[in-house]
């Protein structure tokens, strides 16, 4: 495979290789049906064949997306415990419309036509879950794709659906035991290796993935269990360039504000995270009236990393000037000279400790021609983390030349040496060493009632009514302090591992950092830094009560079959938060604070399927849909003082307790072909009418409340996020999935899923991050593509997958679910899975996969592509093993 010039791959995916794979299945279907009836005759029902693999996880999908009463995207699993990806955010970035974050090498956080993870929920079963990180977004990875049996994007709403989201709604189900007819017994076994090797002393670059599930029934098929285990153990290797920002400088040139780089950064991460799933379903049958199912999942997550290389403050360092080089037409120094610079060498530990458990227990009952559903369910998620920083530099400062030229990653001379311990020593410009240690929490319990009345009318078969009550509580506890060495900060022969290789800057000093800190640090113990580091703490909870009704159409529009449904929800909100407000210098005290908001939401919805002759579709959605505040935004806190400390303006940041959801009208319509279950091409469109969203603002306040003595003014600036009005986002997609065997036999096992999406907006948001600016929405990629070519034949089979999305605003995480904004260049991921089943050993079938095949680094930048952010390399992650099926 080769790899093009800048890291990108050679193998590219583009607008009109898509387009031309849609729309030549579409022409191919349509001249297939035009040819049959000039012959006169009707098209054959197409025979039920067994088919297993690949092939079934496509058109068991189809199969749901083309009897779904609303818009939707499927994923199915190719056999039990056996999704087509390693990742269940993977399979989803696959999907028409949708696209991945990467997260440490991996997809994690999902975009539904073109908006942030947030805008979208995720449920389990049917229930809406709990998220690790401090807002609404669920981290995918923390879900087995091998506990995983389907799962179903909705993009448009349902009165029915509860807890659905803006954008869309992800609902992941496990099996359900009485599905199946027999006893099924999978174990999956799987070694991996990352192809970077060993970037640190002591690190990993091999892991493994294990899982085992087991479905049964009993008691003359009345009682049905399934239990499942998934174990991974993965490296975590990754090398990263970071030029953190792009600041303006009046100093450097006479007369003139040039952008100058605020720090820079080089680390090699390293370690491994273990994460084990455990999920059980129960089913219950005894009457053909009644069945009750309880289904639970549990997993358990663990991240052990350590982060070696060096920073180097510029901007923020008082000491620091700059000689200019290079200053390009947009006012940019791309090269010069940083004066008097002062590099920290820092080799960090980082562990993570999340637990995620959902159960639910959903009952039904079958009276005549009434359906009664009583469901009781709980999420919790548990967040834990400890960052230990120690710091080490040289006794005089030093010089340090920059040249950007060759794009990301500059040339830099650096003047120094950092891998001597004996010109090193503990402390520099961050202090001798420091812990954060936040922990998050969330518990969301929900009780739904539900019944439907099925009924004959020329219109309507059933009429559905019911009230879900749900309460979510999410708390924030940020434990934090520095720590002093003992005697001279010396590092011990003994402690040392050797020199740490970074990206443009010179090798660094790698220690054993426990040895470190038992050698030179005393005990210290993390707590909540008051006042100062107070306002990290907060607690949110969230009451929402939904009732809803639902009329069910079955109906013909001109002879021909007219299905779907009409309904409303209606939804009040009560949100509260508990935090503290700082008054900074000079007062540096506390003041507790307890606000929120109540407000009702009205949300009708129509979805329209109308089925046309040769198996033609066309699909009409409407609806009125919401997405709450981010907690991490809802949250109280406040930061408020003075701009000369004693005297000035006032100045305030924060969250804000009082914002309302994003709000939308939302239009859909999509025509689809299908072949049988074998294939399907569509063509959709969509249009949502932002009525509100949400953005971080700083405008004028009044800050008498707060009695800032000193103050020159009451009035002053208030940064927190807002609430803003009006906007549009629109989309067109397109998608095929055809095997090849429907043109030619010669082409029999090959096929082809491809879809591209196109989305624009006109909304752009005030974001301080990147200088007075505006930027689109996050997560919007104006262009997302997915191609997948397939064989499977004779036992064998091949798979190469790509995707691809547009530069777009990412949210990327930090210390304790924080994120920051960053423009993300594209992105373009391949994937390959080539696999065998032996027919000599039933059931027995090996399966070698490699993500990111092309090695590609993910790139950002700071505002405009001459300001660059970041780079970070994670390897091929390459897996080999074999599948067992009794």
């Amino acid at each position: 495979m080769k790899i093009s010039k800048g890291g990108q791959p050679a193998f590219q995916l583009s607008p009109v290789a898509v387009g031309c794979a849609v729309f030549l299945a579409l022409a191919g279907a349509q001249a297939s049906a035009q040819t049959q009836a000039a012959d006169g005759v009707q098209a054959a029902p197409v025979s039920t064949v067994t088919v297993t693999g690949i092939r079934r996880s496509i058109e068991d999908a189809i199969a749901v997306k083309r009897d779904a009463t609303s818009i939707v995207e499927t994923i199915s699993a190719e056999d039990i415990g056996k999704l087509p990806d390693i990742s269940i955010a993977e399979s989803l970035a696959r999907l028409p419309g949708l696209s991945a974050q990467r997260v440490n090498g991996q997809a994690q956080q999902i975009s539904i036509r073109g908006t942030s993870g947030d805008l979208s929920t995720a449920l389990l079963n049917g229930r809406e879950q709990v998220s690790t990180s401090a807002n609404r977004t669920v981290e995918y990875d923390q879900y087995p794709s091998e506990l995983i049996n389907a799962v179903t994007v909705y993009k448009t709403s349902d009165a029915a659906l509860v807890g659905q989201g803006l954008s869309g709604t992800v609902n992941l189900q496990t099996i359900k035991p009485l599905s199946l007819r027999e006893r099924v017994v999978t174990l999956n076994v799987r070694g991996e290796k990352n192809s970077q090797g060993k970037l640190s002393t002591g690190s990993k670059d091999k892991g493994s993935r294990i899982s085992a599930s087991y479905v049964d029934q009993f008691l003359g098929r009345t009682l049905g269990v399934a239990v499942g285990y998934a174990r991974a153990d993965k490296p975590n290797e990754s090398k990263q360039f970071e030029t953190w920002d792009w600041v303006d400088n009046t100093s450097s040139v006479p007369g003139k504000t040039v952008k100058v780089p605020k720090g820079i950064k080089s680390l090699a991460q390293t370690g491994n995270q273990v994460r084990d799933g455990l999920m059980g379903v129960v089913e219950w049958h005894p009457i053909r009236e009644f069945t009750s199912t309880i289904d639970a999942y549990h997993s358990r997550f663990k991240l052990d990393e350590d982060r070696r290389g060096m920073e180097v403050q510029l901007t923020d360092d008082g000491n620091v000037s700059f000689t200019p080089g290079t200053i390009n037409g947009n006012g940019v120094m791309t090269a010069g000279t940083a004066n008097n610079v002062n590099p920290v060498v820092r080799n960090n530990h980082y562990r993570q400790n999340d637990t995620l458990t959902a159960y639910g227990w959903n009952n039904k009952y079958i009276a005549g021609d009434w359906t009664f559903v009583a469901d009781l369910s709980h999420s919790q998620a548990d967040h834990k983390e400890e960052l230990d920083e120690i710091n080490t530099g040289l006794a005089a400062r030093q010089t340090m030349t920059f040249d950007y030229a060759n794009g990301t990653i500059p040339n830099i001379g650096l003047t120094g040496v950092y891998d001597n311990p004996a010109l090193l020593a503990i402390g520099g410009q961050y202090g001798d060493g420091y812990v954060n240690a936040p922990h998050l929490k969330d518990k969301l319990n929900s009780f739904r009632l539900s019944a439907e009345y099925r009924f004959d009318s020329k219109l309507f078969n059933s009429v559905e009514f019911g009230v879900n009550a749900s309460k979510r509580d999410k708390q924030k506890q940020h434990l934090e302090t520095g720590f002093t060495k003992l005697g001279t900060g010396a590092i011990a022969a003994g402690a040392v591992n050797g020199s740490q290789s970074l990206y443009a800057l010179p090798d660094t000093l790698s220690w054993d950092i426990p040895a470190v800190l038992a050698q030179n640090f005393g005990p210290y113990t993390p707590a909540v830094l008051v006042p100062w580091g107070a306002t990290k703490n907060w607690t949110i909870t969230e009451k929402v009560q939904t009732a809803y009704a639902k009329l069910n159409i079955d109906t013909e529009l001109m002879s021909m079959p007219l299905r779907g449904n009409v309904g409303i929800q209606a939804v009040h909100t009560d949100q509260s938060s508990t935090a503290k407000t700082l008054r900074a210098w000079p007062f540096a005290d506390l003041v507790p604070l307890t606000d929120g908001k109540k407000y009702n939401d009205y949300l009708p919805s129509i979805n329209l399927i109308w089925s046309l002759p040769e198996q033609q579709i066309i699909r009409f959605g409407a609806n009125k849909t919401l997405a709450r505040p981010r907690l991490d935004e809802l949250n109280a806190s406040r930061e408020v003082g003075l701009t000369h400390q004693s005297t000035g303006t006032p100045y305030g940041n924060g969250g804000n307790a009082q914002l309302d959801p994003w709000r939308a009208n939302a239009v859909d319509l999509s025509w689809e072909k299908y072949f049988g279950n074998k294939g399907y091409v569509q063509v959709a469109g969509f249009y949502k009418d932002l009525k509100s969203y949400i953005y971080t603002v700083t405008e004028p306040r009044d800050f008498s409340e707060y009695q800032l003595q000193g103050a020159t003014s009451n009035i002053g600036t208030m940064t927190q996020p807002k609430n803003g009005n009006g906007g549009k986002l629109q989309g067109l997609e397109l998608a095929a999935s055809v095997p090849l065997d429907m043109f030619t036999p010669v082409l029999s096992g090959f096929g082809i899923t491809a879809n591209a999406a196109f989305t624009t907006s006109e909304i752009s948001i005030k974001n301080q991050s990147f200088g007075d600016m505006s930027i689109p929405l996050p997560g919007l990629s104006k262009r997302v593509f997915n191609l997948t070519a397939y064989y499977e034949n004779d036992g064998f089979s091949a798979r190469v997958a790509q995707r691809y999305r547009s530069d777009y605003v990412a949210e990327i995480g930090g210390v304790g679910g924080a994120t920051e904004l960053t423009f993300t260049k594209p992105d373009r991921v391949v994937d390959l899975q080539l696999g065998y089943d032996f027919k000599q050993v039933k059931g027995l079938s090996v399966l070698f996969q490699v993500n990111n095949l092309t090695d590609t680094a993910f790139q950002t930048y700071s505002g405009s592509t001459d300001r660059p952010r970041g780079y970070t390399k994670y390897g091929r992650q390459m897996l080999f093993g074999f599948n067992y099926k009794l």
